[in-house]
């Protein structure tokens, strides 16, 4: 929901200022009359699209269109949240138990 709400405060400020733009061109002539009124439809615009775009964000359940852009990449971006890999499983052969073997003999005191 804070999201939308940003997304209002900033269709807001877009708007005002194509108002005032579209205000100033009105009061122009030539030249500075044309491309007052191309920004301040352009203003517009962008605040139409981006009060489209935040509709729809939440309207899609916050995947962009509908599209679910990480299925493909699953864990490649937030590495430091996974768990560190597993050992490569041990290829070599396991070696046989030693024989049992009998410690040498303790050397005899003298005297």
């Amino acid at each position: 929901m804070h999201m939308l709400f940003g997304a209002v405060l900033h269709v807001t400020v877009f708007a005002t200022l194509a108002f005032f733009v579209l205000f100033a061109a009105s009061k122009s002539d030539g030249f500075v009359a044309l491309l007052g009124r191309l920004l301040g439809y352009w203003f517009l615009l962008l605040a139409v699209l981006g009060l489209v775009m935040a509709v729809m964000f939440h309207l899609s359940g916050g995947k962009p269109f509908g599209i679910d852009m990480m299925k493909d990449h699953p864990g490649w971006m937030h590495q430091w949240d996974r768990e560190a890999p597993p050992p490569p499983p041990n290829t070599t052969p396991a070696t046989p138990p030693a024989k049992d073997v009998a410690p040498p003999p303790a050397p005899k005191k003298k005297g």
